[in-house]
This record gives structure tokens, C-alpha cells and sequence, in this order.
């Protein structure tokens, strides 16, 4: 007994450590179990009791992976053919035919891009250097700076995805870089598929754009109307259409309140803090039966009915003007904006449109008090006057004043001087604020701006506010991303997995259980109490180390139980063989522990080096089951050669006659 003193001392500081590390996991459980019993109001007053609790619970109890618990694995292709093409330093169409070919190529094959790239531009003739080099570099110089802007801008994309998903606030997300160009997430729990799509493949390209002047944009519109009923008038000239009340075209009464740049003065009067400020725009919707041709094709008091109208002003049926606002927005109902989108991406169109306006949507739909949804879409100048490389920091926040969702903006020294020379040269007009060509807010500019201090109002939601300042301080991407593989995993799915794990899990455990007794009498007896103690070991292992359980997790966790009866196995067919030869019990013992040691730790070494490959070089469900699997062989070691041991020499000191066959 002294002498397993040590040891027994230890198996139970082990044992307690186990039960501390997963005791969290049983209380989440139970709290989760309990939170199912309630509905509405109880629910939400448990939740806020029990907050503090629940929260550091989650924090320290066994984590489910994306099979288990439901969400989101995302693929990410980096788009480096786009990088290689901003690299260029030269452009000519050979260049671009062969980017195109690379970007081809680099879908179907995992060789270097480039190594691709120059063999294409050699069956052309040409070099890298034609394209990327200075006077001085050599072929292999330019090589290696091409390949170290790939690496740099694939390490800066997962970066950049790995701040947007951390700062999105989802749980233990498994972000990682796998082969030449490709990312893999996996987002546990999302119960938002579309935001996060937004988040991971958004370029975060936030620009400042003037607001086309009204008679120029009603031009343009007219142009695309002509375009559309097959009129002749294809040319934008003088004499076109005004910005008056007779330019306005609507099937519904339309009134829209101006959005203000204004800026907010402290007491000193001093500028503190500029405010985009955008105000909801609301719309009144009449049905009327017959549509009023306001000088759009000729006849100002001609009445017309729909069908009429809208073959002869079949934009304007789809973009309705204000007829009060004093601008050029035009209001799409929801259901019409697919076919807007794809009117301005007709050939015919796009060959016409001046390369100084183009359009963009608005970020939300608004109700105009009908059910009716409106998106607005903007005439801007082509030339963005500033981008969002200036904006040095972005906070989301809510305003004491409004009580509403902000978020505030700061610039760099660069930015402000801009901002203050835009904003002062551009009095009492528009600049929208456009983040990957969607339209956040088109604010009257009220007054030069200084400081470069900025905030943006007019978000629905909070949500909508900290989503804005995750893609504004994560900044641009290096290099654009493309989803290229999604799968959604429902949280009842995740259930179903979890209950059928446990099953197979406890079915595993009866069946050696019982398989060990029978054949090995009291050894295997004691086998199935260290089995049961080397399961404990695993979850408090992976519970320590703060591990995700996946479901081939749940595998390595029912290999490990085989093993570990292998491991008794050999134990217990070396005693065997030395009670077979007339050894007494406890020197059979003996020397069955001592003989079956160095087989026990050649097979677990050997499974150790193979579990340590598969998860340095494996994917989330490799790693999550090399991850078990490695967690079990260490458990099973001890639990083997110690725990076995002891309880077998207690049994025999105390006169117990232990049989093992």
C-alpha cells in the first residue's frame, strides 16, 4: 500500500482536476436544459439572472465543433489573378488574355501561380519583366517579389478575415490557410448566413462620392427611357430635361426629407464633431389608375393610363422621381429592382452612359407605410473625391443625444485637409457615403468641414452599426475574395449528431465493458473502472486546454476506448502467460507490467507521431479527431500503467483472488 501511496495520491489530484475542468460543461448543460423548459418573458428573466454565470460557463466549458453545435464553413479562394493585374506596371492585351487564361488555370490546378504566369507569357514571348520588372531586375528578382506579395496578401487576408469574424463576436471560430490561395472558416452557431457572406467576401472599399446634379442626372435617366421605348433620342444635349416639378414621374405621392452634414460646436464654439446625419425618407402611396405624362415625351397635359405610361416611359414606371425633394433619386419598389439592375447592365445602355455619373443603391429598403418597400437609387459622379484609406479608426456607439446607432469616424492629417476642401467647395450639395458602391447616406454638405472627426447616423439597428465599423477598421483587403464553397449545418442537425455520438459512445463503452468481464474475469472488471476513468481524463483534458469537440472527435474518443483495452489486453495475456507457467500471482504481475511496458509504449508512441501528422497537416475534422485521438493515448498511458496496476495490488494485499481468465 505505501508503495502505491505516490501513486494513488496522484490518480486522485487527477481525477479532481478532471471533474473541475468539466463541471462547467455539466452546469451549461443543465442551464440550457432548464432555459428549454421556458418560454417568453421566463425565458429572457432567467437569462438576465443568470448572466454572469451563463457567460463564464460558455467560456470555460467543452466547446462543440460546426457538426455538433450548427453554422457556417465558408471556402475562400484570394483572388490573386486581380492582384497580379494591379501589380502590373505595364497593361496591354496580351497581358490581360493571359491573366485570363491564369485565372482558368488557377481553378483547376494547385501549381504555382506563378510558375503558370511565366510559362504562359513565354508561349507569347514575352517575360515577366515586360510586365513587373524595373530596368535592373533580373527574372528570379521579380519571381520572388510576385511571390512575396501572394503570401503577403494571402497572410493579410486571413488576417483581416480573422478580424472581421472576431470582432462579428462568434464563438470559437476555426480560421485557417490551406494550399497556395484558399481559406477555410468555420463559424459555430451563426444563425445569420447573409451578414456573414457580406463580411467575409466584402472589399471594404468606402469612397465619397458627389451626388450628380439633378438636371444632369434626370438627363441621363431620360437617355436610358429613350433607350428602353425605342426612341431615336439617344444623345444627352442643353436642352433637355429641367429639375422642376414637371421632371417628376411617380405612380405613388412621393416626400423625402433632407439628410444634413452639419456640424456639431461645443460650448467654446469650436468645431467638435462633424455629423453625417441621415433622416428617414418616407413615401405615401396613392393608388391611382391613371398616370400623369409630365413632359418626359412631349404633351404636359396628356393623361395616360398605366399601360400607356409604361410603354412610353418604361424607366420612369420603374424609378419613380420625388416630385418635392428638389433631387434625382430615383424610388424602386423591391420587386422591381432586379429588373432596374439588369437595364443598367444592357450593352446598349452601358455603350451610351457619360463616364462621369454612375449608380448605386441605397444600403436598406425603407416601407413607405403600405407594406411597400422602396430602395433609392443615386446618380453619383464617376470619381470618388476621397476613399476610405484615410479613415484612421471607426467606433460604433450610441448617441446620448438621439439615443440612436452611430458610428464615428476619425482621419488621418491627409484625409481631414481633403475632407475640410471637399466639404468647402461643395456647399448646400450632396456627397454620399459609398461603401462597396452601396449608398449608406447622401447628406447636404452645411458648411465646411475640419478635423476630420466624423459620424455617421441613420442605422436601423445596432447590428447594422457595429457590422459598419467591423468592415471600416478592418480596412480593404489586399486582394479580392471570392466564396467558392458554403455549407449551412442547421442546429437540429447538430442534435442529431450529438445524440447519435453519445449513443454510439455509450454502446462502444457497454460492449468492451462486457466483453472484458467475461473473458478476463476480475482483470477485466478492474479494465472497465479504468475505462471509465480514462474517459473522464479525455473530456478533462480537452476541457483544460479549452478543445473543440467535433464528431470525428466523437470517433477518436470511441478508438481511444479500443485502444485502451489493448493496451489492458497485452497487460493481461503477459500475466497469463506467467501464471501459465506456475509464477505466483503477485510475481505474475509483476512481470506481466514489466514485460508488455515496451510494447504498450512502441504502439502508443507510434500512435502519438501519427495523431501529431494528421493534426499539423490535416483539415477541421482531421485535426478534431487527431486532436481526441492524441488526448487519448496519453490519458490511456496512465490509466493503463497506473491506475490498473494499483487497483490490481490493492485487491491482491487484501487477500483478493484476482482472476484474469
Amino acid at each position: 500500500m505505501k508503495k502505491n501511496l505516490t501513486r494513488i495520491i496522484l490518480t486522485l489530484v487527477f481525477i479532481f482536476l478532471s471533474i473541475y475542468f468539466i463541471y462547467p460543461t455539466y452546469k451549461d448543460y443543465q442551464f440550457n436544459k432548464e432555459l428549454s423548459k421556458l418560454t417568453g418573458q421566463d425565458s429572457i428573466t432567467f437569462l438576465e439572472q443568470n448572466a454572469a454565470e451563463l457567460k463564464e460557463l460558455q467560456q470555460d466549458r467543452i466547446k462543440l465543433g460546426l457538426d455538433l453545435k450548427g453554422g457556417m464553413y465558408v471556402v475562400l479562394d484570394v483572388d490573386v489573378v486581380k492582384l497580379l493585374d494591379d501589380l502590373a506596371k505595364n497593361k496591354d492585351q496580351v497581358l490581360t488574355d493571359v491573366l485570363n487564361q491564369l485565372r482558368a488555370s488557377t481553378d483547376a490546378s494547385d501549381a504555382s501561380v506563378i510558375e503558370q504566369l511565366k510559362s504562359m507569357l513565354a508561349a507569347r514571348g514575352q517575360t515577366l519583366k515586360s510586365y513587373y520588372g524595373e530596368t535592373r531586375d533580373t527574372e528570379a528578382d521579380i519571381e520572388a517579389k510576385l511571390e512575396a506579395e501572394i503570401n503577403g496578401a494571402i497572410d493579410r487576408a486571413v488576417e483581416v478575415v480573422r478580424n472581421r469574424v472576431d470582432q462579428y463576436g462568434v464563438a470559437e471560430p476555426q480560421i485557417q490557410k490551406v494550399g497556395g490561395n484558399r481559406i477555410i472558416v468555420e463559424l459555430p452557431g451563426v444563425s445569420n448566413p447573409e451578414d456573414v457572406r457580406n463580411l467575409l467576401s466584402g472589399t471594404a472599399l468606402l469612397e465619397f462620392k458627389l451626388v450628380a446634379e439633378p438636371e444632369n442626372a434626370v438627363r441621363v435617366m431620360q437617355l436610358i427611357n429613350n433607350i428602353l421605348a425605342g426612341t431615336t433620342d439617344t444623345t444627352l444635349t442643353n436642352d433637355s430635361l429641367k429639375t422642376s416639378d414637371s421632371t417628376s414621374v411617380a405612380k405613388d405621392t412621393t416626400k423625402s426629407s433632407d439628410k444634413n452634414l452639419a456640424v456639431k460646436k461645443d460650448t467654446t464654439g469650436k468645431n467638435k464633431k462633424d455629423t453625417i446625419k441621415k433622416t428617414d425618407t418616407n413615401i405615401a402611396s396613392n393608388d391611382t389608375s391613371l398616370l400623369t405624362d409630365t413632359g418626359l415625351a412631349g404633351d404636359t397635359t396628356q393623361q395616360l393610363s398605366e399601360e400607356e405610361f409604361k410603354k412610353k416611359n418604361p424607366w420612369f414606371y420603374l424609378v419613380r422621381l420625388n416630385p418635392d425633394g428638389g433631387t434625382a433619386d430615383g424610388f424602386v419598389t423591391e420587386n422591381d429592382r432586379p429588373a432596374v439592375e439588369r437595364i443598367l447592365q444592357r450593352p446598349d445602355v452601358l455603350a451610351v452612359l457619360p463616364s462621369d455619373v454612375t449608380f448605386a443603391w441605397s444600403k436598406e429598403a425603407f416601407d413607405a407605410g403600405d407594406g411597400t418597400k422602396f430602395y433609392i437609387l443615386y446618380a453619383l459622379k464617376g470619381e470618388a473625391e476621397l476613399t476610405g484609406k484615410v479613415i484612421s479608426n471607426a467606433q460604433s456607439n450610441i448617441d446620448p443625444t438621439s439615443n440612436t446607432p452611430v458610428v464615428n469616424m476619425q482621419m488621418n492629417d491627409e484625409g481631414a485637409a481633403d475632407w475640410a476642401r471637399i466639404t468647402g467647395a461643395n456647399v448646400n450639395k450632396r456627397i454620399a457615403i459609398v461603401l462597396d458602391n452601396v449608398v449608406y447616406s447622401a447628406p447636404v454638405v452645411r458648411g465646411k468641414i475640419t478635423g476630420g472627426n466624423s459620424q455617421i447616423e441613420g442605422m436601423a439597428n445596432v447590428q447594422e452599426a457595429k457590422l459598419l465599423e467591423i468592415v471600416l477598421k478592418a480596412g480593404a483587403l489586399p486582394a479580392p475574395l471570392k466564396i467558392i464553397e458554403e455549407r449551412s449545418i442547421g442546429p437540429s442537425l447538430g442534435e442529431d449528431s450529438i445524440k447519435a455520438g453519445i449513443t454510439s459512445s455509450i454502446a462502444a463503452l457497454i460492449i468492451v465493458a462486457l466483453f472484458m468481464m467475461v473473458w478476463y474475469r476480475t482483470g477485466g472488471f478492474i479494465a472497465d473502472i479504468a475505462l471509465v476513468i480514462n474517459v473522464l481524463f479525455i473530456l478533462g483534458i480537452m476541457a483544460s486546454f479549452k478543445a473543440t469537440l467535433t464528431l470525428p472527435g466523437i470517433a477518436g474518443l470511441i478508438l481511444t476506448l479500443g485502444m485502451a483495452v489493448d493496451t489492458n489486453v497485452l497487460i493481461y495475456e503477459r500475466i497469463r502467460e506467467e501464471l501459465g507457467i506456475g509464477k505466483p500471482l503477485k510475481t505474475a504481475i509483476e512481470i506481466g507490467f514489466k514485460k508488455a511496458f515496451s510494447a504498450i509504449l512502441d504502439s502508443h508512441v507510434t500512435s502519438i507521431i501519427t495523431g501529431v501528422i494528421l493534426y499539423q497537416f490535416g483539415t477541421g475534422p482531421i485535426q478534431g479527431f487527431a486532436l481526441t485521438l492524441l488526448f487519448g493515448i496519453v490519458a490511456n498511458l496512465f490509466t493503463a500503467i497506473v491506475i490498473t496496476h494499483i487497483m490490481i495490488d490493492i485487491l491482491v494485499e487484501k487477500g483478493v483472488k484476482v482472476k484474469f481468465g
